[in-house]
């Protein structure tokens, strides 16, 4: 995140991340499916709300690809070059002297950052000297890892704040002082919607918790969808729909639950990750119980005949390809003909 920070403040990138000086209210970050980034995990999501409010952002969407479909990533590709520059490159670990003791610890703190330094800076200098795609490399050193949203602030309910007291007690009891945004699980109710291999962050209606809208045509457009985009919808010739075409044109009942077309899915599993009192559907079952605990701590159980009904309505819709559907084993008209001529 330190070095979204570091673009946004560099002019050169003004044309791509700026609109009259201002940080444009839309932004979609495609991402490596490593655990720092994936966006299915909760640390990164709410480090991902942070960076949402932050910028003051209107609508962020954050997209990886699904395991073994790496190679498809353009981040990916273009990385695959920078570890092709360091093949037969050693770095020196003790440029300006050993800082190791013969048990390799560290002794001299002060002097293993001015090795680590100078080997950082040597391999910004080597990544910097090719072009990747046509593009320039900008490699920097960072001197130390800032937290940059430690001053935001998020809404939240009493009880969400007392747990987070009770957390950073705990953390300061165990000499861990470094402060911590706070993202409650009730704003992340409100304002995202989890997938597998997505996150999508809006921006609410209440101007005292985001502020007025920049963006205002593409989030009225979006309220054809509660606010977010189309889930990744396959149609009958098997292309994939352009969600823009789908809020526009399609019929807004008929439009398929959000990963329901997932291989990874079968129907009981997806079946157990959509709540059994609002429908709504959660990648994991850890985010069904927080969901539950939030937004619905009254119900209890699931209600008979509600996982059978949801999982018919999420399913069975227009984007299952022909040879997905159920076909009759016979011709009914022929079979009505038959019946009726013995008679």
């Amino acid at each position: 995140m330190q070095d979204l920070e570091s673009l946004v403040l560099d002019p050169q990138y003004n044309d791509v991340l700026k609109t009259n000086g201002e940080i444009r209210p839309v932004w979609v970050l495609l991402v490596d499916g490593g655990p720092d980034e994936n966006p299915r995990h909760l640390k990164n999501i709410k480090t991902y709300c942070q960076l949402f409010r932050k910028f003051d952002l209107d609508y962020l969407t954050v997209r990886t690809h699904a395991p073994g479909q790496s190679k498809y990533n353009p981040v990916e590709r273009s990385m695959a070059t920078l570890s092709g520059k360091l093949a037969g490159i050693t770095l020196p670990i003790d440029h300006f002297g050993s800082h190791l003791n013969t048990q390799g610890k560290v002794i001299d703190p002060e002097l293993a950052l001015q090795n680590f330094r100078y080997a950082g800076e040597s391999l910004c200098d080597i990544w910097s000297r090719d072009l990747i795609f046509g593009k320039s490399v900008d490699a920097r050193y960072v001197e130390e890892l800032a937290n940059l949203f430690e001053n935001l602030e998020f809404e939240g309910t009493d009880k969400e704040k007392m747990e987070e007291r009770n957390q950073q007690k705990k953390k300061q009891d165990k000499g861990d002082n470094s402060p911590e945004c706070f993202v409650p699980w009730s704003w992340i109710e409100n304002h995202c919607n989890l997938c597998q291999y997505s996150l999508d962050i809006k921006h609410c209606a209440n101007t005292s918790c985001c502020g007025p809208s920049r963006a205002k045509e593409a989030m009225d457009f979006l309220l054809l969808n509660n606010g977010f985009l189309p889930p990744v919808t396959k149609g009958r010739d098997g292309h994939f729909t352009s969600a823009i075409h789908l809020l526009k044109y399609y019929d807004h009942l008929k439009i398929p639950g959000y990963d329901s077309h997932c291989p990874s899915f079968d129907q009981t599993t997806y079946s157990r990750l959509c709540c059994s009192v609002c429908g709504k559907y959660f990648p994991t079952l850890t985010f069904m119980t927080n969901h539950k605990r939030t937004m619905h701590p009254a119900s209890r159980g699931r209600p008979k005949g509600k996982s059978k009904e949801q999982n018919s309505r999420v399913l069975d819709d227009f984007s299952l390809l022909p040879s997905q559907q159920k076909q009759p084993l016979f011709d009914e008209t022929y079979l009505r003909d038959c019946i009726s001529d013995r008679d």
